[in-house]
C-alpha cells in the first residue's frame, strides 16, 4: 500500500469520485463487463460517465449494450456488482496499483 495506515476500505460507489483516471482505467478494466453494467444501472450517473469514459471505445459499447439488456435486474444484483467492485478495488490497493493519499487514490504505472 502507501505506507501509511490510513484507511483505504470503499464503502459506497460515490468514493470512485476520489479516483484519478489511471485508478479508473485499472479498476474498470479488472472488473468483468456485466458487473460494471450491473452497477452502473444503480449507481450515481457522473461516477458512472466517468468510469465509462476511462473505457475503450469497444469496452464501453459493449457495457452499453449490458446495461440496455440488464435494466430490469433486481437491485440485490446490482448492489451485489457494486459491492464486488469494492473489492476489487481493495485488491488493486493491496496489488500497489492503485495509492490512497489522503481522500484521493492514484493509479500507479505498472512497472
Amino acid at each position: 500500500m502507501s505506507g501509511n495506515n490510513e484507511e483505504t476500505n470503499i464503502h459506497k460507489f460515490e468514493d470512485f469520485t476520489y479516483f484519478d483516471n489511471q485508478a479508473l482505467w485499472y479498476l474498470c478494466n479488472e472488473t468483468p463487463p456485466q458487473t460494471l453494467a450491473l452497477a452502473f444501472l444503480g449507481a450515481d450517473e457522473k461516477v458512472c460517465g466517468s468510469m465509462l469514459g476511462i473505457l475503450d471505445s469497444k469496452r464501453r459499447k459493449y457495457v452499453h449494450e449490458l446495461m440496455s439488456q440488464q435494466q430490469d435486474a433486481d437491485v440485490e444484483k446490482k448492489i451485489a456488482a457494486a459491492e464486488g467492485m469494492f473489492i476489487i478495488a481493495e485488491g488493486l490497493i493491496t496489488r500497489n496499483l492503485i495509492r490512497k493519499q489522503g481522500r484521493y487514490y492514484f493509479g500507479d504505472k505498472k512497472v
